[in-house]
């Protein structure tokens, strides 16, 4: 690893870059970051630091991941790997090897329902604590909601429920089916919502986490829509990961500590090689929810 002062003077060339900004000033960061490529990713190792700390990191458009000092062992091997693979879906990296990871299937209102309700079964039968199965609950809630009546798109890329109230939209099914994956472990127990459209931005993410969090008044549900959900999940969960290949699949990984709530401790958002600049065009359809 370079010091910042060894690189002062160096154009940093390569793809990607951890940063480790415990051990460098923020103008250290600063003269990093204009060393740079636009087209470079960057990790950045950190202490321990809120959300909104987080959020002003990602901001920078080369800052696509935040991995906290205490994941710094898992955090990188696992983002190093998706970044040099490709290989970028699955929950099953961030779990222990062997881990059995169970799968659900669902197109409409109904089956998330069942859903929600398979995955805390599985949760009280793990001995998951009420507390936490009620944020658990929340959270798939909010993921499986998004996926289903938020990400689908038509062929013109126009969002299929845009003009559907959201209350008549639980009558409809999505044109694509929507997966979602779960598994516990000792000290954590994870989730991973995946539509079959890709459209999520991460600028959208950063958006509404920043309006919820910056907001004088009060979150509400109706007023924030999608942005509260996002909000929610990165709040309520110890990793928040979201890989995205456009016009093919979003997926949304959360693990939540089994234990005392830590802060939020690894960001990620991964794009798929090639497909960063279609979604760095803009609002998506997926970004029109009830603003």
């Amino acid at each position: 690893m370079r010091s910042a002062a060894a690189i002062e003077s160096t154009h940093v060339a390569h793809r990607y870059v951890f940063i480790d900004i415990g051990n460098c000033e923020h103008d250290d960061l600063k003269s990093i970051l204009e060393r740079t490529s636009e087209r470079t990713h960057i990790a950045i190792i950190a202490d321990n630091a809120p959300l909104q700390e987080f959020t002003h990191l990602l901001a920078d458009p080369r800052i696509n991941h935040i991995i906290s000092r205490e994941e710094i062992e898992r955090g990188v091997f696992v983002t190093a790997q998706k970044l040099l693979t490709g290989d970028i879906f699955g929950i099953e990296r961030y779990l222990p090897d062997g881990t059995p990871v169970h799968y659900f299937r669902l197109n409409d209102f109904k089956g998330r329902g069942k859903a929600i309700d398979t995955v805390l079964d599985f949760a009280r039968e793990s001995n998951i604590r009420n507390r936490l199965c009620t944020g658990i609950g929340q959270v798939c809630e909010e993921l499986l909601m998004n996926a289903l009546y938020d990400a689908p798109v038509d062929e013109s890329g126009q969002q299929v429920f845009a003009e559907v109230d959201p209350h008549d939209r639980v009558e409809s099914c999505s044109p694509r089916p929507v997966s979602i994956r779960y598994a516990a472990t000792e000290t954590q127990f994870a989730i991973a919502v995946r539509d079959r459209y890709g459209r999520l931005a991460k600028n959208t993410i950063i958006a509404y986490i920043n309006k919820c969090l910056t907001s004088p008044t009060q979150i509400d549900r109706k007023t924030y829509g999608a942005g509260l959900g996002l909000y929610l999940v990165a709040n309520a969960a110890a990793s928040y990961v979201v890989n995205v290949a456009y016009d093919i699949a979003t997926e949304v990984i959360c693990t939540f500590d089994r234990k005392t709530k830590l802060p939020l401790r690894l960001v990620g958002v991964f794009i798929h090689p090639g497909e960063a600049e279609m979604l760095a065009q803009g609002p998506t359809p997926e970004t029109q929810r009830h603003r």
